[in-house]
């Protein structure tokens, strides 16, 4: 904790704005398949482990711009990491066991078919010299 208040000069308007910005960067990659009002909310030992991972590395790097501290290469290579698998979880390549987002299929208002997984992408192409 000591660090924390080192960091942020015992200022937690700074920690509590990067946190919610953090949290805003995360959904924007996991709302299309998950349900991030849930994941978000959650407390305890409820959240999950790596969200709270990456979470936790992107407002440590955050932090540290904010506050204009020199970023270690640890700090730097963990939200590398955390937007990687970010990255990886948006484009279906990682299914982490998450809430699934739920969509209004039959159009009554109550949200009953959960999110499916849609890989878009096309082949290589060739092409061909004779």
């Amino acid at each position: 904790m000591e660090i924390v208040n080192l960091i942020t000069n015992n200022n937690d308007t700074i920690v509590t704005e990067v946190i919610d910005e953090s949290i805003d960067v995360m959904s924007g990659y996991l709302f299309q398949y998950f349900d991030t009002d849930v994941i978000f909310s959650r407390t305890g030992d409820d959240r999950n482990k790596t969200v709270l991972k990456h979470l936790k590395n992107i407002v440590m790097f955050e932090v540290s711009i904010r506050r204009k501290c020199p970023i270690s290469k640890y700090i730097e290579d963990g939200k590398n990491e955390a937007l990687l698998w970010l990255e990886k979880v948006s484009e279906g390549k990682i299914k982490p066991p998450l809430p699934i987002r739920m969509t209004d299929s039959n159009g009554d208002g109550t949200p009953d078919t959960p999110a499916t997984f849609m890989k878009t992408g096309s082949n290589k192409k060739y092409s061909n010299h004779w």
